[in-house]
C-alpha cells in the first residue's frame, strides 16, 4: 500500500531546536521518515547541521560560521534559545549526526554552503547515498555535488525546472518538489507520469493541502506539521481498510 513519507523539516522544529540531535529524535517519534537537514562549514572545514550562515538565532554565539573554527562552535549551546530543557544541545557535526541517525532515517541534504568533495567523501564512508537525496538553492552547490556525489538522488523544484522533461533532462533530478503556489494536480501528475517522485513543501498547517498531497499518492510531504499529517495519514488509511 502506498505511504506519502514525512520529510521532517530540520527535523521535529516545532517540538525541539531546529538540527539538533534532540530535533531529529523528535521528528522520528512522530513518525518521520525523512529528515531534512542544513549543511554548511567551518572555517577550518568541519561540516555541521546548521541552516543560517549566522550562529545567532539559533545558538548563544555570534558570528558567521565560516569564520568560526569547530573548536569554537562545539562549545556553542544550541537549545536553551528554543526551551531552558535543551541547553547543552550542541551544532552537531554532520559525521556524527548522520552516523546516529542513519539506521533509522533517511535524509534530505540541503547544501547551504559547503565543499561538496567532503560531503561525497562522508556519504561514502557512512555508506548512507542509497538513503539520501539532495537539493540546493544554490546553483554552484547543485552543479558541484552532481559533479562529486551523482550516486545521490538529486532534488529540483518545480519552480526551478517549469516541466518534468526539464527536470530530468536539464536539472539531472529524480525527485521535484512544490510549495503551494506551484501545487497544481496536473503538474504533479505530469511528473509522476514521467517517472519521477513529487513532494510538497511547506511550513504551514495546510490541511487541505496535506490531503491533497495524500489522494494524488504523492512520495513525500516536507513539512513541519507532522503530528498534524500523521493523523491524516492515519485516519485515511484506516477509512481505506474499512472500505
Amino acid at each position: 500500500m502506498h505511504q506519502t513519507k514525512m520529510v521532517c523539516h530540520r527535523g521535529a522544529r516545532l517540538s525541539a531546536p531546529e538540527n539538533t540531535f534532540a530535533s531529529a529524535a523528535a521528528a522520528l517519534d512522530l513518525g518521520g521518515s525523512i529528515i531534512e537537514l542544513d549543511i554548511r562549514q567551518s572555517g577550518d572545514g568541519v561540516l555541521y547541521v546548521l541552516h543560517d550562515e549566522s550562529v545567532e538565532r539559533t545558538t548563544n554565539g555570534t558570528g558567521n560560521i565560516c569564520d568560526m573554527s569547530s573548536a569554537q562552535i562545539d562549545r556553542l549551546d544550541a537549545g536553551s534559545w528554543f526551551d531552558p530543557k535543551f541547553k547543552g544541545e550542541q551544532v552537531p557535526r554532520l559525521d556524527a549526526y548522520l552516523a546516529t541517525f542513519a539506521g533509522r532515517a533517511g535524509f534530505y541534504l540541503e547544501i547551504k554552503l559547503a565543499d561538496c568533495a567532503d560531503v561525497a567523501k562522508l556519504v561514502r564512508k557512512l555508506g548512507i547515498a542509497e538513503q539520501c537525496f539532495t537539493y540546493s538553492f544554490n546553483p554552484q552547490m547543485r552543479r558541484a555535488m552532481l559533479t562529486h556525489c551523482p550516486e545521490v538522488r538529486r532534488m529540483v523544484l518545480w519552480s526551478n525546472a517549469g516541466s518534468a522533461q526539464a527536470a530530468r533532462q536539464e536539472h539531472h533530478a529524480e525527485i521535484v518538489e512544490f510549495h503551494t503556489d506551484a501545487f497544481d494536480p496536473a503538474r504533479i501528475r505530469e511528473c509522476q507520469d514521467a517517472g519521477l517522485e513529487v513532494m510538497f513543501y511547506t511550513d504551514k498547517p495546510d490541511e487541505v493541502r496535506f490531503i491533497e498531497a495524500l489522494r494524488l499518492k504523492m512520495n513525500y510531504v516536507n513539512i513541519d506539521y507532522l503530528a498534524l499529517f500523521q493523523q491524516l495519514r492515519t485516519e485515511r488509511a484506516t477509512a481505506a481498510v474499512s472500505i
